[in-house]
């Protein structure tokens, strides 16, 4: 016997850009917090500066992925679509403010390899916060 099913329709919209705002919004709120807490732990610390361009990186990495879960969560649906968003627009935003505000330059495969490990930050984020929202 068969069953037949039902012909639901769910439709959903490509992408919520209102919670990958939210996203990003959160991942720069915890860039800002997270360095001004790394710079109190280097001032009352014995931490070298050798270890700042990996703790920041670090913290770079944590804000996108944070971010990704919020917007995934705050959207519901389309984890992976909405964290890689988050990171895309994170990584723009922090490109923009590095090299007009603070005049930075950086080399190609520098800017590669951030761009993939954000993406995959991005990623994972996205589709964990689609999962804590169910």
């Amino acid at each position: 016997m068969v069953t037949q099913l039902k012909n639901e329709k769910t439709t959903y919209s490509p992408l919520s850009l209102n919670a990958i705002l939210k996203g990003v919004l959160a991942a720069l709120i915890i860039t800002v917090l997270g360095s001004a807490l790394l710079g109190i732990a280097y001032h009352v610390t014995s931490l070298g500066e050798k270890t700042l361009p990996l703790t920041s990186s670090i913290l770079y990495y944590i804000s996108i992925f944070a971010g990704s879960v919020l917007a995934a969560r705050w959207a519901g649906y389309k984890g992976l679509v909405h964290g890689i968003g988050v990171a895309v627009i994170f990584m723009l935003l922090s490109w923009l403010i590095g090299h007009f505000l603070l005049n930075t330059a950086a080399a190609a495969g520098v800017v590669l390899q951030k761009a993939i490990i954000s993406c995959l930050a991005g990623a994972v984020g996205g589709v964990l916060g689609v999962g804590i929202s169910r």
